[in-house]
């Protein structure tokens, strides 16, 4: 049976999972990073089973769990519990309390010290509620996020559910939901985290929901996030 986790550059897989929320199929993206030393840092939990975990452990040690995303505390405690060893990273004032993920750290501003030199991580200023963290792999030139954009994959000669469309705004992908336009409480803070964030030479896009973005990345990530008024993406 293969690897559920495929790989999509140098050291850094991802996982797809089913997700549906209020009917609309979302999906959920996990993505492996692998350090130079052999342990894994996996970003963003999802509905794993215990094959899932066993899958995963073929390719390496989880030693890092990590959450980019206040609002992605759904499955956290299912993955702790899988991968109790490894240390759990999340945003500050996360849902789960510390106690809930222990050994858990909230982001603090320094990157663990086996993280430097392969991983980088930009927080996204100007949304506290959400309070998002970009994260860019260099071995692989790989940008991270978690529900800053979405990228759903809708089948040809079928409709954006309408729900979705309703509460999202979102009429086309990739795309930023208006939920979380509406969340944005500092523009500055924001539009100089953006273009941070788009200053790293990626050459593809993670999302944490739906398709990869892979054709011309930074000037599609540069024109979806227009909205927030970062200059434009040469």
């Amino acid at each position: 049976m293969p690897n559920k986790f495929e790989p999509i550059g140098e050291r850094i897989w991802c996982g797809r999972f089913d997700l549906k929320v209020f009917g609309a199929p979302l999906g959920k993206r996990t993505t492996v990073m692998q350090l130079s030393d052999g342990g894994l840092v996996v970003h963003s939990a999802a509905p794993f089973s215990t094959a899932d975990a066993r899958a995963l452990r073929e390719i390496g040690e989880p030693r890092w769990l990590l959450e980019c995303s206040r609002a992605h505390d759904t499955f956290a405690q299912r993955l702790r519990k899988l991968f109790p060893e490894a240390t759990y990273v999340i945003p500050p004032k996360f849902p789960l309390t510390r106690d809930a993920l222990a050994p858990a750290s909230p982001w603090s501003g320094e990157l663990p010290a086996g993280w430097k030199g392969e991983i980088e991580v930009q927080r996204i200023g100007g949304i506290p509620l959400l309070d998002e963290h970009a994260v860019y792999h260099g071995p692989s030139r790989t940008l991270i996020l978690s529900d800053l954009v979405f990228n759903l994959s809708i089948p040809d000669g079928e409709r954006i559910p309408f729900f979705l469309r309703w509460v999202s705004g979102i009429t086309s992908f990739p795309a930023t939901s208006r939920l979380i336009r509406m969340l944005v409480r500092d523009r500055a803070a924001l539009k100089a985290s953006l273009e941070s964030m788009l200053a790293w030479d990626f050459e593809r896009v993670v999302v944490g929901h739906g398709e990869m973005i892979v054709e011309h990345p930074r000037v599609t990530l540069g024109r979806v996030l227009d909205w927030s008024g970062i200059d434009q993406v040469p």
